[in-house]
């Protein structure tokens, strides 16, 4: 958009596209509107507030949690933007190593081409040629939801600056005895082909069988020890055969060798006090290849260890399996073992397994050599700086998750079989020693040998994003420092998913700590899940995810966005369907007609753009006097307001958006602009005309403001039109409203409220046709309240389609249906609106219909066998019906009387 001047009112009807379309993200970036800079902090003074975003896979497409998660950052960096603070959004993408070399190799086998054919380089240069085609997807879908980050620092976790601070992060704890080179059991993923940190393994309940096999004594065939296994197909790795020390069962079988069924091997009976007497029959079988507690026995008790399961999931066994896939062989051992006469029984068995987060097949323990960071170090401060509320989660009760997580932290294995990522900074000499540096050259000169070779692995992709708060910032290692870290760091808000709260929240509050000394945010908000109408979680294989993109073009961006906070509680489980959307659609439809209704009204009594703008730039509601209805949505506005801003201080996101949709939609738009119709038609002075229509426009800027953070289009829109102002300005840099000091009290219009919405209800009651005039008699309670009705009286008469008038004396009229609000009567004559012989006829027939009702729980609540029997919470609820059908009885017999008088 150029930057011409906005038409001074609106189009007659919403277009949502046409509106999103003017004000893309890209028109907003090119005015340098959501720009961070830190000379704004250190040279003016500006507080800071930073937002993190966690950076999406490149492999991704958007998705609602996406919607819900981007939104609610967009939400805080917008409001703090408006407040006066230099706020920055740092965006960026993750390389995702597992999942995007996953796409390309995908990809190249279409082609008959595998990356062991084209060697590591080659390949590699197929994956930035495919992450410069297709990574930037989900940053375009991104902006299409309007998200205001400072797009000129986006960073991608491969980039050198990016890279650069990996490596240098992963030396200083090599070098501070952090980092080492171990062989241990880990997560292997058979499909994947690296190794898994225990947070990239999904525990699923899975249905096997309990497999229990006889083992024979060695010294006596004819007597048995009985093991129970979930994994028969490890059988052919057994070293020993444990039970607990205090088993008397066993007790004389302790030191006693045993044979291995099929493998024929002899192997001791241990004690160990890791066996459970109450799990199968007190014995288990030891097979430290293939279990971590089985690996920690063999090394307590100097077993060997035998591995007969390979790298993909095949059988590597010399007894007849080789090749077979491990549940195919599962299946035939354990045929052969009842064939040998080993196989005791087989029973179904419900447990939980551990599956790949990114393959979704069953995880392999695997005995392998791998690196691994020193956890609990750095957990301790970690920890510490939760406990002690120098970063707040938000809902308190996810402080239990981390906590129990950090208590029981166990080392991170962060080297992964791929060939997409950072790839490990060791090379390995002829001797085998190992040389951590940044460079070839540089582990040359500390080996004093050019014969080095690099370590084949690359590391985790989480060991770039748990520097994230640093890198974005600049941050390219431990002596690395400048303005915008000195600027913007701690980052203020993180929000993110609960899913990931040890993946990334805790190592980030590690690597802060370690790296900087402080911590990297200081409020965490997690959101909530997104489920389906069902309850389930949304997923692809059950189809129940619809695509936010389609919804967008049927419903809005402003509508989503708008939609999913409003169900969205702090804490709680979002249930979505698309028709959900209605209601954000809606609201901006409430929005733009209520609008061009105000600017309607402007353009009546002002001359023109320029001269309101003259106007309204002088006008100050604060030091003007308003009628009733004035003061009312006044008071109403800044009670409005201080809710608004006390929620985002709560982080309360669902009660902002509710907050002012309450107001708006009622308060606002069924009430005022109602009210302003009866002020501007009674034939008020000019000035009086222009002071009505000027704060009607401003408490709907004001409105506007508060909602651009929820839906930045269409308040960006209609604010132009407020206005003569250009496409140049945004809404997004103007100033946030806050409540007046001293805000106005009004009670006056409150009690026209209540006493129209009485007259609606007792029309409604005795079936007055909306379209009909009615003549309502008032009798004030006190003098100071008649003259309250008595100043209200027009209101009362516009809004409630009625004739009003003060009573003289306490005379109830006849055929009146008669009320009482605080404590003012209020009477609505009903000769001539209704026919009274139909209604005495349907009273009277719905009085019978009660009154039956009535009878039937009085007899049954008499009945002894039911009252004294049946459970109390029964009985109780058809008290409770009984005392409500009474009430709607007299109720009823009171309407047929006003008919009958």
């Amino acid at each position: 958009m150029s930057d011409q001047q906005v038409p001074f009112n609106l189009e007659k009807t919403y277009n949502h596209s046409e509106v999103e379309d003017r004000w893309r993200s890209a028109h907003w970036e090119a005015l340098g509107t959501f720009h961070a800079e830190h000379s704004r902090v250190h040279g003016e003074g500006r507080k800071p507030y930073s937002v993190l975003m966690p950076p999406p896979n490149v492999t991704g497409s958007l998705t609602l949690g996406h919607v819900l998660n981007h939104t609610l950052q967009d939400i805080f960096i917008r409001y703090s933007r408006m407040t006066g603070k230099e706020a920055l959004w740092l965006p960026g993408t993750d390389h995702a190593g597992i999942a995007t070399q996953t796409v390309v190799e995908r990809k190249l086998r279409k082609d008959g081409i595998s990356r062991h054919d084209l060697g590591r380089k080659d390949f590699l240069t197929h994956v930035w040629q495919w992450r410069e085609e297709y990574g930037g997807l989900i940053l375009k879908q991104l902006r299409r939801l309007g998200i205001s980050c400072d797009w000129r620092r986006n960073l991608f976790t491969m980039d050198e600056r990016a890279s650069e601070a990996v490596i240098n992060a992963f030396i200083a704890l090599y070098r501070d005895g952090l980092i080492y080179r171990g062989k241990r059991i880990i997560n292997w993923c058979p499909v994947s082909q690296t190794a898994l940190s225990d947070e990239e393994v999904i525990m699923k309940p899975r249905r096997d069988q309990l497999v229990y096999v006889r083992y024979a004594l060695a010294k006596d065939p004819a007597r048995f020890i009985t093991i129970a296994t979930v994994r028969p197909e490890t059988i052919l790795a057994d070293v020993a055969i444990a039970v607990n020390p205090q088993d008397e069962r066993f007790r004389d079988l302790v030191g006693e060798m045993v044979v291995v069924p099929i493998a024929g091997r002899h192997i001791p009976v241990i004690a160990d006090d890791y066996v459970d007497i109450e799990f199968g029959t007190g014995a288990l079988k030891i097979t430290p290849a293939h279990d971590p507690n089985d690996y920690a026995v063999a090394g307590r008790h100097n077993l060997p260890v035998i591995s007969v399961v390979g790298k993909d999931g095949r059988m590597t066994d010399e007894y007849g399996y080789m090749g077979m896939d491990r549940f195919d062989a599962r299946k035939k051992i354990i045929a052969d073992l009842d064939e040998l006469g080993n196989l005791d029984r087989v029973e179904d068995y419900e447990h939980n397994v551990g599956y790949s987060e990114r393959a979704d097949v069953v995880v392999e323990p695997y005995l392998s050599e791998q690196w691994f960071v020193k956890m609990q170090p750095l957990a301790e401060k970690a920890l510490q700086v939760v406990n002690d509320g120098e970063i707040r989660f938000h809902p308190p009760h996810w402080i239990n998750t981390y906590r129990h997580w950090m208590e029981n932290i166990q080392d991170w294995c962060i080297s992964r079989q791929l060939w997409w990522g950072h790839r490990i900074p060791a090379w390995y000499g002829p001797d085998g020693q190992v040389w951590v540096a940044d460079s070839y050259d540089e582990a040359c000169r500390l080996a004093g040998t050019d014969k080095l070779v690099q370590d084949e692995d690359v590391l985790d992709t989480w060991f770039s994003s748990w520097l994230w708060p640093l890198t974005t910032l600049g941050w390219t290692g431990p002596k690395s420092d400048n303005e915008d870290l000195r600027a913007f760091y701690p980052t203020d808000t993180l929000v993110t998913g609960p899913d990931i709260i040890f993946f990334w929240v805790a190592r980030m509050i590690m690597a802060g700590m370690y790296f900087k000394g402080d911590v990297p945010f200081r409020d965490v908000y997690f959101t909530s899940i997104i489920r389906d109408m069902k309850g389930r979680k949304l997923s692809k294989s059950l189809g129940n995810s619809p695509d936010p993109l389609k919804v967008i073009d049927t419903y809005g961006t402003d509508a989503l966005r708008f939609t999913i906070i409003y169900i969205a509680p702090l804490g709680q489980d979002v249930l979505f369907g698309e028709e959900k959307c209605e209601l954000g659609r809606n609201f901006a439809t409430k929005i733009w007609n209520a609008s061009r209704l105000v600017f309607m009204q402007r353009e009546k009594h002002f001359e023109g753009p320029e001269d309101f703008a003259r106007y309204y730039e002088g006008f100050d509601p604060s030091l003007e006097s308003f009628d009733m209805a004035g003061r009312w949505i006044l008071s109403s506005y800044n009670a409005m307001l201080e809710r608004y801003h006390a929620a985002f201080a709560q982080f309360r996101m669902n009660d902002i958006v509710k907050t002012v949709y309450e107001f708006f939609w009622g308060d606002y738009c069924d009430w005022y602009l109602e009210a302003l119709k009866v002020t501007l038609a009674e034939g008020c002075s000019p000035v009086d005309a222009r002071k009505a229509v000027a704060l009607a426009v401003h408490v709907l800027e004001g409105s506007l403001k508060a909602l651009h953070p929820v839906m930045p289009f269409i308040t960006d829109e209609i604010w132009h039109s407020v206005l003569p102002r250009p496409a140049t300005q945004s809404i997004a840099s103007s100033e946030m409203p806050v409540p007046a000091a001293a805000p106005v009290a009004e009670e006056g219009f409150g009690l026209v409220q209540k006493v129209v919405t009485e007259i609606r209800s007792l029309k409604a009651l005795f079936g007055v046709p909306p379209g009909l005039r009615a003549e309502v008699r008032l009798k004030g309670a006190r003098s100071a309240a008649g003259a309250s009705l008595e100043g209200g009286l027009s209101f009362i008469a516009a809004l409630g389609q009625c004739t009003p008038s003060l009573l003289e004396d306490g005379t109830r009229p006849p055929h009146a249906a008669a009320s009482v609000v605080d404590g003012h009567e209020l009477f609505v004559l009903l000769e001539g609106l209704i026919s009274f012989e139909k209604e005495r006829s349907r009273l009277q027939k719905e009085i019978q219909n009660v009154s039956n009702y009535v009878a039937q729980l009085q007899k049954k609540l008499s009945n002894s066998g039911f009252a004294d029997h049946a459970p109390e919470d029964v009985v109780m609820k058809e008290r409770e019906k009984l005392a409500d059908a009474e009430a709607n009885l007299l109720k009823l017999e009171d309407n047929l009387a006003v008919l009958s008088d």
